[in-house]
């Protein structure tokens, strides 16, 4: 299967956003995000915001005016989710529900928790995920979240796989379809958000993943920093392992820190990448540009 046409802007601090064209679903909504997308604003049908810093939700306003109407008018309103616990989200879908109501007056919000979902159409859905950027809510709500993309299939049942198809014919005859195919869900895409490394549990089945590396190695003094601030970020080496251990077959980093140059980011992800024999094709969301179909820009190739 190829993986979903992915176009990212990620900048920490400034801007972040990433369109799955596939799925006509925007992964937060970062200044600039209308101008950088431009006719392609017009695919976006979802909002999925992972967290309420404005450097992933200042380009809402101007997306919103531009593509909230003409979705309105096509029966299809723009549909945001966010993170149940958010109250600056909350707050700011209130205030544009009021600013122009024939535009961003028409979209949909919704508030997610963990394993909450969303459906989008074609047995397809958009689950919200655990992560850890900051802490939730006093009485449990989370403030910051990841997504996936799954779909629903019907498979063969796991313990007549390998059986000759003359017998699963005869069973098939014998009990009906129903008794030989289980529904299964099937994870195409992961997308972290900022975050501590997600869970390899977390990520099983999934086929492609998305995941934040703000760091490129373990910096105590760096991540002191970020913690002091309250956010909690990933550095490469974390990220590697939790893909590996995950068996992903492509991996994708973004939210790389601008304190590294494009020729240091891409080296040090090569050589981690070979010390550690990674299964799996790695691509690099740099920082400052607009990366157009993020899984195709491979700089580590899959062995073997």
């Amino acid at each position: 299967m190829e993986p979903p046409r992915l176009i990212a802007f990620s900048t920490p601090l400034v801007s972040t956003w990433v369109l799955d064209e596939t799925h006509r679903v925007l992964f937060d909504a970062g200044d600039g995000v209308a101008a950088l997308l431009d006719g392609k604003v017009h695919r976006v049908q979802y909002v999925a915001l992972t967290h309420s810093h404005r450097d992933h939700i200042a380009g809402l306003p101007q997306l919103l005016n531009l593509r909230g109407g003409v979705a309105s008018l096509q029966g299809f309103p723009v549909e945001v989710v966010h993170p149940e616990g958010c109250n600056a989200v909350a707050a700011f879908g209130r205030f544009l529900a009021q600013f122009d109501q024939s535009t961003t007056g028409q979209t949909r919000w919704h508030g997610m928790r963990h394993d909450d979902r969303l459906d989008l159409g074609d047995n397809r859905f958009l689950r919200a995920c655990e992560t850890r950027h900051v802490p939730g809510t006093a009485d449990g709500r989370p403030r910051c979240l990841g997504y996936q993309i799954g779909r629903v299939v019907t498979r063969l049942r796991p313990e007549l796989r390998g059986l000759p198809q003359e017998e699963l014919d005869r069973l098939r005859t014998e009990r009906g379809r129903a008794a030989i195919t289980c529904v299964e869900e099937d994870v195409l895409l992961t997308v972290s958000g900022d975050t501590l490394p997600l869970h390899p549990e977390a990520l099983a089945g999934t086929r492609f993943l998305l995941h934040e590396c703000t760091f490129l190695d373990e910096d105590a003094e760096q991540r002191a920093e970020a913690r002091a601030r309250g956010h909690e970020h990933s550095c490469l080496s974390e990220v590697l392992e939790v893909a590996q251990a995950a068996g992903v077959e492509r991996l994708a980093l973004y939210h790389i820190s601008r304190r590294y140059t494009d020729e240091q980011i891409l080296r040090t992800v090569r050589a981690a990448c070979a010390r550690r024999e990674i299964r799996a094709r790695v691509s690099v969301v740099l920082p400052g540009r607009v990366c157009y179909d993020v899984f195709a820009q491979v700089v580590w190739p899959m062995k073997g």
